[in-house]
């Protein structure tokens, strides 16, 4: 990895060090929620990402007492919709989908970043997500195992869509750990990553399990090896990368909610209890389980801080062991 990658690997070990459990409510709040609540989604629709959103934003909406809004500001690997949230007022009214991608991968790789690690406040992670490898009903490529066979046939013949930064490293580890190399074709979201592969544009698409299992079920698409590291109830049929091969292989994405570090501690701290109360209800618990096809996680801030410090660790290392690989 190259002395400039180290360093940013360095900047972000430091920024997600600064982030913190959120202060008890105090002073300052007494007012908030008094307008809509903004959600902003940095990747387009039909992922599950999108998907959780709008349903927490929806139950969200009946604890706060205020309307809420959800906006798609795909683009930028995640930084386009960053960007947008962290150009809003520090208030607790604009709050943003995070990932992996927005935290500590793109600090990583991405040249320019419009906006620093530390700016984010994260405030609860709600669930956990699997990926899956998969192609078109109709492809050749039945298993792992083909896969890997026709890349070693074609060097970068074989094409694989993914979107966001998280995904696009799990293919560049899992081709290391294959040792091959897959053409990556990088899309905005899963809804047209899939339609691709569907339509015959791009041979495979590594997603969430979510997005892929109604289409596994329709007969649209076929799902070649789980990303997890045991079958997935959706998809109780399907190896696992580590059972087809590939021992240690696995690929999981967090996704929460963050917002301006500036935040008013009060106001933070009121909006990680409605966030919290939500979390709650084991209605809404079921239908994010079932809408994501992930875990359900619901921790906030002290332990999602937490969780964020050891990713950017995990991830500082595989980004040192695939080098500069991302499209």
């Amino acid at each position: 990895m190259s002395v400039a990658r180290t360093a940013w690997h360095a900047a972000v070990l430091a920024c997600v060090a600064l982030f913190v459990s959120i202060p008890a409510i105090g002073a300052g709040a007494d007012t908030y929620p008094s307008r809509p609540i903004r959600f902003i989604v940095p990747i387009g629709p039909g992922s599950s990402g999108d998907t959780m959103t709008r349903t927490f934003a929806e139950q969200l909406r009946k604890v706060a007492g205020q309307a809420t809004l959800v906006e798609n500001r795909p683009g930028a690997e995640l930084s386009l919709g960053t960007q947008v949230a962290l150009s809003a007022p520090a208030d607790g009214y604009t709050v943003v989908l995070i990932s992996p991608s927005a935290t500590v991968i793109n600090p990583l790789f991405v040249k320019d970043l419009p906006y620093r690690p530390e700016d984010l406040l994260p405030v609860l992670n709600v669930t956990r997500h699997v990926a899956v490898l998969v192609a078109a009903a109709g492809s050749p490529y039945k298993t792992l195992g083909d896969v890997v066979d026709a890349a070693k046939r074609d060097k970068g013949g074989v094409s694989l869509a993914t979107y966001g930064n998280s995904y696009r490293l799990g293919a560049l580890d899992l081709a290391r750990r294959a040792g091959v190399r897959f053409n990556q074709v990088p899309y905005k979201g899963a809804a047209q990553a899939v339609a691709d592969v569907v339509g015959g544009s791009v041979d495979l698409a590594l997603i969430d399990i979510a997005g892929a299992a109604p289409l596994v079920a329709s007969g649209k698409i076929r799902a070649l090896a789980v990303a997890g590291d045991q079958r997935h109830p959706l998809l109780p049929d399907v190896a696992t990368v580590q059972e087809s091969g590939y021992p240690g292989y696995s690929l999981y994405v967090f996704i929460g909610f963050a917002i301006h570090a500036k935040t008013p501690p009060a106001v933070a701290g009121k909006l990680e209890g409605m966030m919290r109360q939500v979390m709650d209800d084991p209605a809404l618990r079921a239908q994010l389980a079932q809408q994501s096809g992930g875990e359900v996680v619901g921790t906030g801030s002290k332990e999602f801080a937490r969780l964020i410090r050891a990713e950017a660790v995990r991830y500082g290392e595989l980004a040192r062991q695939v080098g500069d690989g991302l499209p």
